[in-house]
């Protein structure tokens, strides 16, 4: 049989036309699972056994096409109807066939026109998005799991930060922090209650399903205002065992779907970020989702030495690592040799990205703490070159002003971190700069940012102690002591109470075991030698205010007006150590202005 025979009898039993509806049909069919399987949360494998089902049919239903005929009086075999079938039948036939696969078409256009226009931004409404692409405030709330399974709860968490993160170096939108949203994690989304307690123009939601080697993610974009969607992207979809793809596959949707503008500078700072072991980036993933408690931290630091090992280049997991470290350090008592240890991660995470911004705010920290003022220097500049509206480069700075006592700047700055991002729990230490300032209602009231923990619990006894407000203080000091959280705050506690009810033995055993742990803080050296005065031991505050001074405090205007330090003066001594403090001082406040540094 030639090739012309072939195609006149594929005409004559209508294979091809029959064939192309199948098609048609086939793709229509597609289509509407697309938008309605991920409203059923169907597991990822389901599209893909449509499509294998689709496929095998193809063939089949040509076959059929070959040796049947579909007639208005039912299925004939072609061999032995074809020729006996009135030429209206025939043309009828073809007419119905024809119908057919115009109407599948018409639905099919019908459905690739909704599914464009659903997956579009909504730029008409000129809110959302201006010639540099969105702007205002925007939070990202942890994704919300279709599924929940211990297994893959923590992605919900560890999306948004990595996703936050990678904004935070975009200078043209102000992002919540990782501190702020952690509260929302495996919660019920109230969007009143979001716009109330954030305070931002959009919230960016997602949610995932998890099935078997692969995981689907969704991205919306709302406007707080109107509680209106502005933007959804297309489905996510990858494998489970290259989640490291997550961060890099959902920044570039999200930057591109929001219509964000960056510079290739700023693009290349969050390529930098990204894992090349899977495996490595699933045990980073882990360790951020943990919460900041003791607990948490050693959790943490578990999956971030797995991390590590698996890849020793991940910037971000030494950052981690270091701050984790330093968090148990600091509330567990623990050797200041451990804040050595700290540095040595963070200076890694340096090597590897020198923009790394987590690891620049935690190193500036402890620089600001150790003496290294600098340096410390050196870094938060940096890191406002970088993104003069990032939260966290504006908070260094403000620490590092307190430290070299430029009060007024250092709550100037801590003012505008916590404009930037007011519901980050760790911004609430501006209140200890309210302090040095003797703004006690504002100091009380901003160190609730972080909400009742034993860290606002003895920050707020601590003001009414100053405020003279005794008796109030006592029931700060005791909800903190009952905790039994952090043996440092459990012992500042017991000082400050033993002041006030004159059991000074018990109050100078506490302030002894504080001494004997040998923070790394400066600023914690001041506040014990507080604490030996209050308690009427002038060696003991003499004592640790040297350490204070010789490690980096050089707070001059509170160590010459503090009136808790009342027993330590007259002492030559202390005139010796003030003097010190002065000059520091001094120097520094000329390294800010008049170098404009």
């Amino acid at each position: 049989m030639n090739l012309k025979r072939i195609i006149a009898e594929l005409k004559k039993r209508n294979v091809v036309k029959e064939a192309l509806a199948y098609l048609v049909v086939a793709w229509m069919i597609l289509q509407v699972a697309s938008t309605i399987l991920p409203i059923f949360d169907s597991p990822a494998y389901a599209m893909r056994i449509m499509v294998i089902i689709l496929l095998i049919g193809f063939p089949l239903w040509v076959v059929f096409s070959w040796i049947y005929t579909i007639t208005p009086k039912g299925i004939h075999k072609t061999a032995k109807n074809e020729s006996t079938l009135p030429v209206k039948t025939k043309i009828l036939i073809g007419e119905r066939l024809n119908k057919i696969i115009i109407i599948s078409l018409v639905i099919a256009v019908i459905l690739l026109l909704y599914n464009q226009y659903r997956n579009q931004p909504y730029v008409e409404r000129g809110m959302a998005f201006s010639e540099n692409g969105l702007s205002g405030s925007l939070a990202v709330l942890p994704f919300t799991n279709n599924k929940p399974d211990p297994e893959s709860d923590y992605l919900g968490f560890a999306i948004a930060d990595q996703i936050i993160g990678d904004l935070n170096y975009l200078q043209n939108i102000i992002v919540r922090s990782s501190s702020s949203v952690r509260k929302y994690d495996k919660q019920l989304i109230d969007y009143e209650e979001v716009k109330e307690y954030l305070n931002v123009d959009y919230i960016l939601i997602g949610n995932y399903l998890k099935e078997d080697d692969r995981m689907r993610l969704n991205v919306e974009l709302v406007d707080m205002e109107s509680n209106e969607m502005l933007w959804r992207s297309e489905p996510i979809e990858v494998d489970f065992s290259n989640t490291f793809e997550l961060q890099d596959i959902v920044s570039k949707r999200v930057l591109t779907g929001l219509n964000i503008k960056f510079s290739e500078k700023e693009f290349d700072r969050i390529q930098k970020d990204i894992s090349n072991n899977p495996l490595a980036y699933e045990y980073f993933l882990k360790s951020i989702s943990y919460p900041l408690t003791s607990e948490g931290d050693s959790l943490a630091l578990e999956m971030l030495k797995q991390s590590i090992t698996l890849d020793s280049l991940y910037a971000p997991a030494h950052a981690e690592f270091g701050f984790r470290s330093q968090r148990i350090a600091l509330f567990e008592m623990q050797d200041p040799e451990k804040f050595i240890y700290t540095e040595k991660y963070y200076l890694k995470a340096l090597n590897l990205n020198p923009e790394l911004l987590s690891a620049m705010g935690y190193l500036a920290v402890l620089y600001t703490e150790s003496a290294k003022t600098e340096e410390a220097v050196r870094i938060t500049k940096k890191m406002i070159e970088i993104n003069p509206n990032n939260a966290s480069a504006r908070f260094s700075l403000g620490y590092l002003y307190r430290y070299i006592g430029m009060i007024h700047e250092s709550v100037a700055e801590m003012e505008k971190a916590l404009e930037l991002d007011p519901k980050n729990p760790n911004y609430g230490r501006l209140g200890i700069s309210y302090l040095n300032l003797n703004e006690f209602d504002k100091a009380f009231e901003t160190f609730a940012i972080a909400k009742e923990t034993s860290y606002v619990l003895i920050w707020q006894g601590i003001t009414l102690y100053r405020k003279g407000d005794f008796k109030e203080a006592l029931s700060y000091f005791d909800q903190a002591i009952e905790r039994q959280v952090e043996p440092y705050i459990i012992n500042s506690c017991i000082v400050f109470k033993a002041s006030i009810e004159g059991d000074m033995e018990t109050g100078l055993k506490a302030v002894k075991t504080l001494e004997d742990s040998n923070i790394f803080d400066s600023e914690g050296w001041y506040y014990y030698s507080v604490m030996y005065s209050i308690l009427g031991d002038q060696a003991g505050g003499l004592r640790c205010l040297k350490r204070a001074v010789d490690g980096g405090y050089y707070n001059y205007p509170l160590l010459n007006t503090d009136p808790l330090l009342e027993n330590l003066r007259g002492s030559p001594e202390f005139d010796i150590i003030l003097e010190q403090a002065k000059e520091r001082h001094i120097y520094f406040k000329g390294l800010f202005f008049d170098k404009n540094t």
